[in-house]
């Protein structure tokens, strides 16, 4: 059963995690997709899903050039004739995985510099990960709503902290547990190390000690993303999460890989 959009502001994380993610987001009359790491066919059939139809995107925009955010976002430029939105560095590491580019127009964002899209406000921002020019973001819709989105991580610093303080709503990583982490027979220790590392990934208890930091007096929806499959569950994700948020108005989504959560305004 499809979902009906109420709301002029609303996002839906269609996928979240180390196979593909996809952000939908859209502000007054404009749609964008944050990153895309979905096939073609697979965002058309999520979005389907919740009710989204593909054909209303004005844009793709990528926070870094890692194939679970960038794989499928020249093959979604190209099919619905949308520009895509990345800075140099991570254009210049993602050639291969967007394929023909010649064919895409391609508009160079930079870190710390606001630009617009339709409706929509989008200020870059640049964050820790093992990538080229990774970008978190801060969105503004026509009425003044926020939207924060910081996901592949591995410290949050006073830049963060001050880009995601005063939203209204947010996506945050929230990708493992240590102790399952260390644990996990599958995972050598160098990808391990590189995990917990500053340029990795937060972990939960990172991410609610980056939640309590911030001011959430206006947080009405945060959706922990970026979940590792095997290295965390969605109970100790929420259980570090409500220990910050216990007794606030805010309500906690945890975004999965294979299914899109519903939709939400903001």
């Amino acid at each position: 059963m499809t979902e009906i959009i109420e709301s002029e502001n609303c996002f839906c994380q269609l996928a979240s995690g180390s196979k593909g993610n996809a952000l939908y987001v859209k502000g007054g009359e404009t749609a964008v997709l944050f990153d895309c790491g979905l096939s073609g066919r697979e965002l058309e059939r999520r979005m389907a899903e919740r009710g989204l139809d593909p054909t209303t995107l004005s844009a793709v925009v990528i926070s870094h050039e890692h194939t679970d955010h960038v794989g499928g976002a020249g093959v979604v430029c190209r099919r619905f004739g949308i520009p895509l939105f990345i800075t140099d560095a991570t254009r210049t590491g993602s050639t291969k995985k967007l394929g023909k580019t010649k064919s895409m127009d391609i508009q160079t964002m930079e870190c710390g510099r606001r630009f617009s899209v339709g409706d929509l406000e989008i200020h870059p921002f640049s964050i820790s990960h093992d990538a080229a020019d990774a970008s978190g973001f801060r969105v503004t819709t026509p009425g003044g709503s926020v939207l924060g989105i910081a996901t592949d991580l591995g410290v949050a610093g006073h830049l963060v902290k001050e880009h995601l303080s005063g939203c209204d709503a947010l996506v945050l990583e929230s990708n493992h547990d240590p102790v399952r982490l260390y644990a996990n027979p599958h995972y050598p220790w160098p990808l391990k190390q590189r995990v917990r590392s500053r340029v990795g990934h937060l972990s939960n208890e990172e991410a609610a000690t980056l939640l309590d930091a911030l001011d959430r007096h206006r947080l009405s929806h945060l959706v922990l993303a970026h979940l590792s499959e095997e290295n965390n569950t969605p109970e100790l994700a929420l259980e570090a999460a409500y220990r910050v948020l216990n007794g606030s108005n805010t309500s906690i989504t945890v975004a999965m890989q294979h299914r899109p959560i519903p939709v939400l305004s903001f």
